[in-house]
C-alpha cells in the first residue's frame, strides 16, 4: 500500500498543476487530451518507474554490503562505490575519445573499482577485514573520487554545469529508454541475491561458522560487493549518486521483518522503491514550481538516520 501511495504521489505531482491523480487515472483509459496524455505517458510514468527501480537497486546493494561485510554502517555511499561510479562517468565525459565503453559501463567499472579498492585497503582480500578500517577506507576512497570529479569542473564550463547537475541526483529528464537497463539489473540482482540468501544468513554467524557450514565467506564477500557495485553503477549512471537509500532501508526492513535474508531481499526492494517514490513526489512539492533534486531529498531523509546509527551503534571493531 505504501508503494502504491508513493507511486500515486510521484505520478500526480509535477509542473502542470492541472494534471493530478484523477487525470492520471483518466490517462490509463486514454481519456485525456493528447498533450496531457503525453505528459503522463512520456514524462511522469518513466520517471516514476525509474525512481522505483533506483530505490530497489540501491536498497538491495545496501543489504548486500551490510550482510557480506557484517557492518551495519556499510552502504554504497559510505564505502565509496557511489563516488567511484560518478568518477567513471566523469572520466567518460572528459575523455570520450579515449573511452572504449559507453557511459553506463564506465559507471559500473568505476563502482567496481572503488568497491574493490575499499575492500583491499580494509584487508578483505587477506581475510582480515576490519569493520572500522572498512569505514575509514570507504571515506578515503570516496573523498579521493569526489575530488577527481570536482576537478572536472575546472576543465570546461559547459561540462562542469552538466556534471554538477548530474551529481545532485536529478531524474527530471529521464525517459523510457533509461528504464531498460535498470529493470534488467533489478530483476537479475533480486534473483541472484535471493539465491544467495542462505549464504548471507550464514555470514551473519561469522566467517569461521560460515566456512564450517560449507559456505566460502571470501567468495560471498567478493561476489556480494561486485553485485552491489553493478547495481549501484547502473543506478548512478541514470540518476547520479543518490545518497543514504542503501544505508537506511536495510535497517528499517530488519526492524520490521526480521533478519532472514529470504524475507529481507524482497522487503528492501519494495521499501527502497517506496522511499524513492516518496522522495520524488516530495522533490516536486518542496519548492514548487521549481524542482528539488531527488538526491537532495533522499539525503535530507538519510543523513539524520545515519547520525542516529552512528550515535547508537555498538563498537564495530
Amino acid at each position: 500500500m505504501a508503494l502504491l501511495g508513493g507511486a500515486a504521489l510521484s505520478l500526480a505531482t509535477g509542473g502542470r498543476q492541472d494534471i493530478g491523480f484523477l487525470e492520471v487515472l483518466n490517462a490509463v483509459f486514454a481519456q485525456l487530451d493528447e498533450q496531457s496524455l503525453s505528459i503522463v505517458r512520456d514524462i511522469r510514468a518513466p520517471r516514476t518507474l525509474i525512481a522505483a527501480l533506483i530505490g530497489a537497486n540501491l536498497g538491495l546493494a545496501g543489504l548486500l554490503l551490510q550482510a557480506t561485510t557484517r557492518n551495519p554502517l556499510s552502504s554504497p555511499s559510505i564505502l565509496g562505490i557511489n563516488q567511484g561510479a560518478a568518477l567513471g562517468i566523469a572520466i567518460g565525459l572528459v575523455f570520450p575519445s579515449l573511452v572504449l565503453f559507453n557511459i553506463d559501463t564506465m559507471a559500473v567499472l568505476g563502482a567496481a573499482f572503488a568497491g574493490g579498492l575499499t575492500l583491499t585497503l580494509a584487508g578483505g582480500l587477506k581475510g582480515t577485514l576490519s569493520a572500522l578500517r572498512l569505514i575509514l577506507s570507504g571515506v578515503a576512497v570516496s573523498a579521493f573520487a569526489f575530488a577527481l570529479v570536482r576537478f572536472t569542473f575546472t576543465l570546461d564550463d559547459e561540462l562542469a554545469l552538466s556534471v554538477i547537475q548530474w551529481t545532485t541526483g536529478d531524474i527530471a529528464d529521464v525517459r523510457w529508454k533509461q528504464a531498460t537497463p535498470l529493470l534488467a539489473w533489478c530483476l537479475a540482482g533480486g534473483l541472484l541475491t535471493f539465491f544467495m540468501s542462505h549464504k548471507l544468513n550464514l555470514m551473519a554467524l561469522g566467517e569461521a561458522a560460515s566456512k564450517g557450514l560449507g559456505s566460502d565467506p571470501r567468495f560471498t564477500l567478493l561476489f556480494g560487493i561486485l553485485l552491489a557495485a553493478v547495481l549501484t553503477g547502473v543506478s548512478v549512471s541514470v540518476a547520479g549518486p543518490v545518497m543514504f537509500v542503501g544505508l537506511i532501508i536495510p535497517h528499517v526492513c530488519r526492524a520490521a521483518f526480521g533478519t532472514d535474508h529470504r524475507v529481507l531481499v524482497p522487503a528492501v526492494m519494495l521499501c527502497g522503491a517506496t522511499l524513492m517514490l516518496v522522495a520524488d513526489g516530495a522533490s516536486k512539492l518542496i519548492n514548487f514550481p521549481e524542482e528539488t533534486a531527488v538526491g537532495v531529498v533522499s539525503a535530507l531523509i538519510g543523513a539524520p538516520y545515519f547520525l542516529y546509527l552512528t550515535i547508537t551503534a555498538k563498537e564495530i571493531d
